[in-house]
């Protein structure tokens, strides 16, 4: 006769935690993969808030930049664009992702001219300036590019291209992620504008 096996005290404890722990892991995993992960992706606390402060000197050597009298750069601020629509665009010229939707941009910026729109980019962690220069001449583009490092933090980015399109009473009214069309954007003007 065979004598009954009998497990060491706490090992029946230890396996059914680890079965526990093993659940809610696959649980996680399978959130993330069917739907809770665009919820993470997408949460951005600056809708339907004020716009965050965006200002500074625009890049150098590009068509967007206003000039005073003396030919000297003048200084952006969005507060200056209170009462038009404004489309804030974070990109940066080794991002495939910005380069698809530059297009799109420039689309809009035609289309902005008689519709109360108007642009600017802020330049996401790329310091060549000679870069951001030729990104603008071979591409197209005539609003106002800024280095600003703060505005990054301010507008919770996490992923290039990220635009914010802020409404006329200064409104965050849109958050576009990982690229923008420029038919949503008039959409959704035209759905406030209503």
């Amino acid at each position: 006769m065979e004598a009954a096996r009998t497990e060491p005290t706490g090992s029946s404890s230890i396996r059914t935690i680890a079965i526990v722990i093993g659940v809610v892991v696959v649980g996680l995993i399978a959130l993330l993969a069917f739907g809770g992960g665009d919820q993470i992706t997408e949460r951005n606390g600056t809708l339907g808030k004020r716009v965050p402060l965006v200002q500074g000197m625009p890049l150098e050597g590009l068509a967007g930049t206003s000039v005073n009298s003396d030919g000297e750069p003048i200084a952006y601020s969005i507060d200056a664009e209170n009462g038009s629509w404004v489309l804030v665009n974070f990109f940066a010229t080794w991002c495939a992702g910005c380069i698809v939707e530059h297009p799109e941009l420039v689309a809009l910026e035609g289309w902005g001219q008689s519709n109360n729109l108007s642009l600017v980019a802020v330049v996401f962690d790329d310091a060549d300036t000679a870069a951001i220069q030729k990104f603008f001449r071979d591409r197209g583009g005539n609003w106002p590019v800024l280095r600003s490092p703060g505005s990054a933090i301010d507008f919770q980015i996490s992923l290039i291209p990220e635009s914010f399109l802020v409404a006329p009473s200064g409104l965050v009214v849109e958050h576009y992620v990982g690229g923008l069309s420029a038919a949503d954007v008039q959409a959704t003007i035209d759905e406030f504008s209503t």
